[in-house]
């Protein structure tokens, strides 16, 4: 599994393999700005979650997470948003269908 150093390089590697999409969390929902549309987090499967040094978060850490959408858009999403609203985006992650995510 690869290990990422900082959170550029982990988008950076998953967007060469594809998921070119970006999705975050607004208003409760999912939303891609590539597409221009929300979309349900049940139709969301996370295929892939990395785990980055961070030294300005919080936790002193992020996460970039890899997502399949149900007609197979693949999109990135990281847990930016939770340092603002850790509630609101634990509230739409746990909606996400856990496929069996490759972690590092």
């Amino acid at each position: 599994m690869s290990s990422f150093s900082t959170l550029s390089e982990a988008v950076n590697t998953m967007r060469a393999r594809g998921y070119v999409n970006t999705f975050s969390i607004q208003q409760q929902r999912v939303y891609c700005s590539e597409l221009s549309k929300a979309i349900p987090p049940t139709q969301l499967t996370l295929l892939e979650r990395h785990v980055v040094p961070a030294p300005t978060s919080r936790t002193g850490e992020e996460e970039v997470y890899g997502f399949r959408t149900s007609d197979n858009t693949l999109g990135i999403m990281t847990n930016i948003y939770a340092e603002y609203d850790p509630e609101g985006f634990y509230s739409v992650f746990r909606q996400c269908l856990q496929g069996s995510p490759s972690h590092t």
